[in-house]
């Protein structure tokens, strides 16, 4: 888009504006604090310009976002891994990086090979968590295709005998806000717990009323699937609505799978699997985070137990035993509670 003819006289016009203001700002340098900080804005604005009109620079996605107010000129590079190598050599010496959720597969290839980090060791290690006695993963039967007309309904219906059972103590994640709203609105109008929606009010206030409310279901998407710590019977269940892969549309990720096939890749395997792995062990995490938590995490997308690329994921969650009964689900939260009164 912004390599179009019109477009690219538009960014001209501004351009010349810019040059305009630097040029008269330039003769009053000095004057004033004001006029200097707006001189040296205009030079940083039209360095970005420049860059922004050279849309054949390879190794960096070009978009744009709009709204009502205002709209947005981006530049985002496809690889971090040369500027990282510089900051390597900048400051020798030994890095350490660790995390709960970079492994895909048991391999920590995918984010080596990011940060063009080519000579890196890597361990894993074992959790500290027993899995196997704190959770349950269910897949549950009879679940609606993604994105399917009225699936929203289909799965407030489904999970809403579960939730209940478990007196709330639920996130609910989802990959869109769209879901997240009509989710909301289903289990507003069909149960009596507190359903607690995300953008309602700030995040530090929906953890609080969610933990005080002790019953409550959490729907939500985005920020609520990492950097959240919700430790012992305030959460209890865990649901995500389908597997996070990152939307066609996303412009950056058409970048990368244009970048990766020109490299003779493979876009699927190489960068939407991945990244969405990486994302769906995320929101998982939230589930299960002490040595005396237990609880169980819904799963609802039939791709991960129908399609092949199912066990790079399974492969990569932790090795909790597996259902597709709901009933399972249920008598697990029931035999939680019971063990801990």
């Amino acid at each position: 888009m912004l390599g179009e003819p019109n477009v690219q006289r538009a960014l001209l016009l501004l351009d010349d504006a810019l040059e305009l203001c630097y040029d008269v700002m330039k003769l009053s340098l000095g004057r004033s604090a004001l006029l200097d900080a707006a001189f040296e804005r205009a030079t940083l604005y039209r360095a970005r310009l420049k860059r922004l009109k050279a849309v054949t620079e390879p190794g960096y996605s070009y978009w744009y976002e709009c709204n009502s107010r205002h709209f947005v000129l981006a530049l985002t590079p496809l690889t971090v891994a040369d500027r990282f190598r510089e900051m390597l050599d900048e400051k020798p010496g030994s890095w350490i990086f660790t995390s709960a959720t970079l492994s895909v597969n048991d391999q920590l290839g995918h984010f080596t090979e990011r940060l063009g980090l080519t000579k890196a060791k890597t361990l894993l290690l074992p959790s500290p968590f027993d899995y196997a006695k704190q959770a349950l993963l269910c897949v549950p039967r009879f679940l609606p295709s993604p994105n399917q007309p009225g699936g929203a309904r289909q799965l407030a219906r489904m999970l809403r005998p579960l939730i209940e059972a478990n007196n709330g103590r639920c996130f609910f994640l989802c990959t869109s806000h769209q879901m997240m709203r009509e989710l909301a609105e289903e289990f507003r109008a069909t149960m009596t717990l507190p359903v607690l929606l995300q953008g309602e009010t700030s995040k530090g206030q929906l953890l609080a009323q969610f933990v005080a409310a002790g019953n409550a279901l959490l729907v939500a998407t985005s920020s609520f699937w990492e950097g959240v710590d919700v430790r012992g019977d305030a959460l209890s269940c865990v649901i995500i609505d389908k597997l996070p892969f990152t939307s066609p549309d996303d412009p950056l990720l058409k970048a990368r799978i244009e970048d990766c096939r020109l490299r003779g890749g493979d876009p699927f395997n190489d960068v939407q699997l991945p990244d969405a792995v990486i994302t769906l062990k995320q929101g998982v995490g939230r589930l299960i985070r002490d040595t005396d938590d237990r609880g169980v995490l819904v799963i609802c997308d039939n791709r991960l137990v129908m399609r092949p690329y199912g066990e790079v994921f399974l492969n990569s969650l932790p090795p909790t035993p597996r259902t597709r009964d709901l009933k399972q689900a249920i008598a697990f939260l029931q035999a939680a509670d019971a063990s801990a009164t």
